[in-house]
């Protein structure tokens, strides 16, 4: 006696939802971060005091470390990506990495760093 094909149970990729929404969060704290270092760049380079050359060096510099943690804000973004498709052991590698990179920029405040780190390790654990 074979049953149909309509009462087979069907097996679905698992997905690491839990590590996703870390990994995105992270990200988005991070690439928040970026955006206020890149801002406050800016109006260091454009208002305060009378060294010019100071401003302008510390305005570029902020500039510059800002634009990195976007950099990196945006592949964590790829990797929540990745975790979300079901390419799990890619994805958290990716979020991993750059979530630890990310500490030279600033790490969004720190807690995107750990919530970063926290959603690779759950990816790769497929949860």
């Amino acid at each position: 006696m074979q049953q149909s094909l309509a009462q087979q149970p069907v097996s679905t990729p698992k997905k690491a939802m839990l590590g996703f929404v870390f990994s995105l969060t992270g990200a988005i704290l991070i690439l928040a971060r970026g955006i206020v270092r890149i801002a406050v760049g800016d109006v260091i380079t454009f208002a305060g005091s009378d060294f010019v050359r100071h401003r302008f060096l510390a305005g570029l510099a902020l500039n510059i470390i800002g634009g990195i943690a976007v950099v990196f804000a945006i592949l964590i973004l790829v990797g929540a990506y990745f975790i979300y498709k079901g390419m799990t052991t890619a994805g958290g590698v990716i979020v991993i990495i750059f979530s630890l990179l990310s500490i030279l920029v600033g790490s969004g405040w720190l807690i995107g760093l750990i919530i970063g780190v926290i959603g690779g390790i759950l990816a790769l654990l497929k949860k």
